[in-house]
This record gives structure tokens, sequence and C-alpha cells, in this order.
């Protein structure tokens, strides 16, 4: 199938276009049209998408995300021509490698952000807790669980991780 938008390799979407774009919104059906590219299910595409499964396709197909759902389905657009390029344009690959636990993406929160924030009141100033060339002590002992790239695109972060990932494989960068 050919991409909905214009597939040029090593030309990612420009980042000026996806804030325009966002802004305006994108028609839902766009959000189909790219869901099929690599195979997400709807319910992989509405977490992307920070939606309901309900909510994203209760919309008529015509009718515009909001600007940070229409964000979000220009940066998935962003990752797939990234990915494409990548892997040459095969859409199986890619979507495999969506769905690929990797050890670069493993994370493990500490118990600090396990606690949540804190004020800055309470905070007191920065005091580190430990020597900073130590390991934190929940992670000396075990290893994070690697995680799919899939898993991290419901942050704008994690699309940022997964472009991270797909440069280093361009660029023949292992681990």
């Amino acid at each position: 199938m050919v991409p909905p938008f214009p597939f040029q390799p090593n030309a990612p979407y420009p980042v000026v276009n996806i804030i325009r774009q966002a802004r305006k919104g994108v028609a839902r059906r766009r959000a189909d049209e790219v869901a099929e590219i690599v195979g997400l299910t709807n319910i992989e595409m509405a977490k992307i998408l920070n939606m309901s499964v309900r909510g994203l396709h209760g919309k008529s197909a015509d009718e515009l995300l909001n600007q940070a759902s229409s964000e979000r389905l220009l940066l998935l657009e962003r990752l797939i021509q990234h990915g494409l390029s990548v892997f040459d344009g095969d859409t199986t690959s890619l979507g495999l490698w969506l769905r690929t636990p990797l050890k670069e993406l493993a994370y493990r929160a500490t118990e600090e952000e396990k606690a949540g924030p804190i004020s800055i009141r309470k905070a007191g100033g920065f005091v580190p807790s430990r020597n900073p060339t130590d390991p934190p002590a929940d992670l000396a002992h075990d290893d994070p669980a690697p995680q799919p790239p899939l898993s991290i695109l419901d942050t704008v972060v994690g699309f940022s991780l997964a472009e991270d990932v797909l440069g280093r494989i361009e660029w023949g960068i292992i681990g």
C-alpha cells in the first residue's frame, strides 16, 4: 500500500509542517490510512492518539482530530516514513520492529518516580541522594524489561526515543 503522505526516503516531515498541520487538525480517516500501513489495531491507534477507541471511531471520516491527537498522528506518520526508509519500504518488517521488545527502550521507574512529584518547597534545593556514579539501588540487581517501540508511542518523548533507535539502526550503531 502507498503511504497517505508523500514518501521520500531520508526526508522526514519537517517539524514546521507538523506544527502547522497539527494546529489545523487532521481528518480522522488519515488515522485509518496510517494504521493500515503497518497493521496497527484500533486499540493501538487509539492509545497512540491518546483517545478511546469509541472516541476515535465515533468521529466521521472527515471530522478533524484535536490538536494533540493530530500532532501524535503526524509524529506517527513521520516515524513510519523514517522506518520505511530504514527498512527499505518493507511495511511488514517495520510492523514487526514496532512490536519487538528492544533493550534500548528498557526502563524501570525509580522509587522516587513511583512516589510521584514533590513540591519545590519540600525539596529544599538539589542535594544528591547518592553518589552519581553508583547505579540506583533498584536497578543495580536486575535489568529492566525491554519494551517494544509501540509501547512508548503514547508520549511525545516516546516518539523521539523511537526515532533515535531507528537512527541507530540506520547508521549501524549497535547497543
